[in-house]
Order: C-alpha cells, then structure tokens, then sequence
C-alpha cells in the first residue's frame, strides 16, 4: 500500500477508507501535483501535565495579582486592599506548595521513615513553612531595608541560601543513616545479651519473673518496630534539624514580594504578605505530611503486631533507608547547583 494520496475508486475500496493499491495511484507518485499524507498529529498532554500547566499558569496570575495589590495598596491603603492583598498572597502560597521542591520531598521521606506523629508531622510543615517565609522578611530587612542593597543583587544572595540548604539537607540525611545503623547495632547487642542471659547457668525459677520482666522491657524498648515506646531526645534534634534544612531557603517569590513592598514604602504589607504567603504553603505541605504519616501508619497496622515482632531491624532499615534518599536528595541537589547556572524561575522572579 502506498502512503501517497491518489484518485480513490467508489469500488473495491478500503472498509476503513483506507486507499487501495493500483497502477493509477503508483502512477501519481511521481506526478508534481501528487499530495503527500498529512503529517502525525502530536500526542494529547496527559493529566499530569495539564495539571502542572494549570498550577503553573495559576502561579503567574497569583504573583501579577501580588504585585497589582501592592501598587493597588500604595495608591488607596484601605481595608479592602489590604484584604484582597493577604487574600492572593494566601492562595499563592497553597499553589507554590503544590508544585515541584525539595522541602515537600525531604519531609515526606522523613516522616515516612522516622517514628513522629501526626501532630509533629503537621507541626514540622507549618515551622518549616514560616520559617522559609521568615528566612526572607530578615534577608531583604538586612540587605536592603539595612545595608541599601538593590533587588537584584538580593535575590542573587538566595542562591549561596539555596546551597546552604541543600548542604543541610544532605548533613541531615547522614546523621539519620548514622543513628539508623547505631540503633540496629544497640538491637544487635541486646539480642546477644538476652541469648547469653537465656543459657547462663544461674537463671534459675527464683528469678524467673524478674528476668522475664527485664526482657520484656528489653524488647518494649529495642523492638525496632519503628515506634518509641518512650520519648527519645534524639528525635527532637533530627526534627529541628529538618526544620533549619527546610526553612534556611527562602521562596524567591517571597524575596521578591519583599523587596518591591520595601521599595514602595510599604514594607508593613509585604510581611503581612509574606507571612500568609507561608500558612498557604504550610497548608498545602500539612496534607502532604498527613499522607505521608497515614500510609506509614497503616502499613504498620497491615503487618499487625506478630509480623513487627519478627522484624526485629525494621525500624532501624527504614531509618537508613529514609536517611539515605534524604542524603540522596541533598547530595544531587548540591553538586546540580554547583555545576549548572540556576535555572530561571517560572513566574519570572530571575
């Protein structure tokens, strides 16, 4: 059959349309005038991309809407500006939040490997949120509001943050490997412990109920289901950590809303703009965070208690696992930040 397209017959042709194969139809291939076949069409975007466009779209419209209500509040300071203001600059922070960034992955990979709970998952994106947000009132107060530094120059100091942070990031993800593989050594040596103690030859019945009453606490204590039957200090320190790792990067959009709020003298209505720029984003990764605590705690329903007793390394593999594409992340962020030039931000920010 030829691709080409020539005089089609009434009869004898394709069930489909499709041309048929005859000596009139090789003969218009060489002819000047033959028509060739229109070329393939492109593929539909899937959902995903449609959605990405969508928020990305939605992003630009939010950030000229951040900064016609700057201007809006410069020209008429009213209640109803000031509003309207918190108000896009609330939905600007949810729509950031849904887009693409190392904060949401970090978190999600810690809260789905290390022992928190929903409240401190929740807690640690909204601290994380703000403190992105506060990271850039103090940067733009400092270099511009203090030292008379331009925008321009300001925004270019969040890269050196940008680096800082994915080196945090990647400190972070090392000392939870570290502690993963501590504790699968301290369940290692209770094991040893407990066999010793089990074959020793003065357990005698005298002391039965108190042995097994320390054994018991043995294993209530190194389980390593991956939940602390106690609190534990050290996970307070990981989850201030993650915090610093997360919140050390100001939002370029947030820089940015700064930086021209302080140019137009309304410097009052950019950290009220900022800050509700950051409950949005809290917002959005608060979700996340619930997800991601949900599915780490129903799959640990699904396995049902017998199943975690004989997964005695459980808690410590997914420490090390978690700490790992944490490292992982921050690693790869560094060394990309490093040796290519920052990419351009989508709303036009750099």
């Amino acid at each position: 059959m030829v691709v080409g397209a020539g005089p089609l017959q009434a009869e004898g042709s394709h069930p489909l349309g499709a041309p048929t194969e005859s000596s009139a139809e090789r003969d218009d291939l060489g002819s000047p005038t033959a028509t060739r076949a229109p070329a393939p069409l492109a593929e539909p975007p899937g959902a995903l991309e449609r959605l990405t466009g969508w928020m990305l779209q939605t992003q630009r419209q939010l950030h000229r809407g951040l900064t016609e209500g700057l201007h809006a509040l410069r020209d008429g300071p009213t209640k109803q500006t000031a509003g309207a203001l918190i108000l896009v600059s609330l939905l600007y922070g949810v729509f950031h939040a849904a887009g693409p960034g190392h904060g949401k992955a970090v978190i999600s990979a810690y809260l789905l490997t290390q022992p928190q709970n929903l409240r401190r998952g929740i807690l640690l994106s909204t601290v994380s949120a703000l403190a992105q947000g506060v990271t850039a009132i103090v940067l733009v107060g400092v270099l511009i509001g203090l030292f008379g530094w331009l925008a321009r120059d300001t925004l270019g100091q969040v890269r050196t943050l940008e680096i800082a942070s994915f080196a945090l990031v990647a400190l972070l993800g090392l000392w939870l490997m570290v502690r993963a593989l501590r504790h699968a050594w301290r369940l290692h040596r209770a094991h040893r412990q407990a066999v010793a103690a089990a074959h020793a030859p003065e357990h005698v019945h005298d002391h039965d109920h108190d042995h097994d009453h320390g054994h018991k606490h043995a294993q209530d204590e190194h389980c390593g289901c991956g939940t602390p039957h106690h609190v534990d200090p050290n996970h307070r320190g990981t989850w201030w950590a993650t915090v610093l790792a997360v919140g050390i990067r100001p939002c370029s959009g947030a820089v940015l809303i700064m930086a021209v709020s302080t140019a137009l003298g309304l410097a009052w209505a950019g950290v009220a703009a900022v800050l509700a720029m950051s409950l949005g984003t809290a917002a959005t990764v608060s979700v996340l965070a619930t997800l991601a605590v949900s599915a780490r705690d129903w799959t640990r329903r699904w396995l049902g208690p017998s199943r975690m007793g004989r997964l005695t390394y459980i808690g410590p593999a997914l420490g090390l696992t978690g700490g790992g594409v944490i490292a992982l992340i921050g690693l790869s962020l560094v060394l990309g930040a490093i040796a290519y030039q920052p990419v351009a931000h989508p709303l036009g920010v750099r």
